[in-house]
This record gives structure tokens, sequence and C-alpha cells, in this order.
């Protein structure tokens, strides 16, 4: 059990700072993976999911690492391309740290590699909705934005 902790505490950690120094190329290849879905941004999911309640109790690794912005920052047209790379960072960090579940089943009997695996999910997903409501609030207030100033139509990609 002390190894699980010990070996999910050095890729929590070991990840988010790997992830937050890589350089800009290395993050924009995961680009479909960041790209707002049509179902995201229409249906409202995140709001049903009660994720403004809930988003603030999760523990913020940015302020140990890149010492980045929050999304209270997003008043400021200057700052939102560069909030909109630090939601792609954090997400891309939060799909790699579950990527290393499988590796627990190398040391421990199958029904607590699969207790890892629920780990993963449970321990990441959270992370990973508040950055994809997060990045649908930024491209709201961007097509607001620009919506009344060219009478532009939203910017939506998906699926």
């Amino acid at each position: 059990m002390f190894a699980n902790v010990v070996a999910w505490l050095c890729i929590h950690l070991g990840v988010s700072s790997l992830v937050s120094i890589v350089p800009d190329p290395f993050v924009n290849a995961f680009a479909g993976l960041y790209r707002v879905k049509r179902w995201e941004s229409q249906d409202k999911v995140y709001e049903h999911l009660g994720v403004k309640k809930w988003k603030d109790r999760l523990p913020e690794a940015r302020k140990w690492f890149r010492r980045e912005k929050s999304a209270a920052h997003l008043r400021s047209p200057s700052q939102w391309e560069r909030f909109e790379k630090q939601t792609n960072r954090s997400e891309l960090s939060h799909w790699i740290q579950m990527l290393a579940a499988p590796f627990f089943f190398l040391f421990n009997p199958p029904w607590a590699g699969w207790i890892m695996v629920a780990y993963a999910l449970l321990f990441n997903l959270p992370f990973i909705i508040v950055q994809r409501y997060n990045r649908v609030r930024l491209m709201r207030v961007k097509d607001r934005v620009f919506s009344s100033d060219r009478g532009h139509c939203p910017r939506v990609k998906g699926h």
C-alpha cells in the first residue's frame, strides 16, 4: 500500500512538473484533445454536473509549478491566450497521469491494480472536467465579445 501511495505521489508531481516545462509545440501536438466539442458548449453539461460549486475545492498545482493565473482573470482579453494554454497544459498533465495506472499491475495483485485504475480515473477526471469547463467559459466570453464587436458567429468546433 505504501508503495502505491509513493508511486502515485511521484507520478502526480513528476508529470505535473514535466508538463509545466515542456515546450509549447509538445502541448500543441495534442490540440484535438483540447478542442471544445459541440455537446460541451450547447448542452451546458458542466452546469448540470455542478462544476461551479465544487471546482474551487480541488487543489491547484499551478501554484506550485508555473504560478499561472486562475480563471478569475478571464475578464482581461490580454490574458485569454495565456489562460487557454494553461488549461491545455493542465488537462494534458491529468490525461498523462492516468496513463500510468497500468503500471500498478506490475507489483500489485490484479484486484489492487484495478483499484489503482479506478483511483487514476476518480482523481484525474475532476481536474480534466474543470479544465474543459474553464475552456468552455473562455470560449463563451470570446464569442460574446467577438459577436458584439463584429456580428461574428460562435467558433464552436466539434463533432
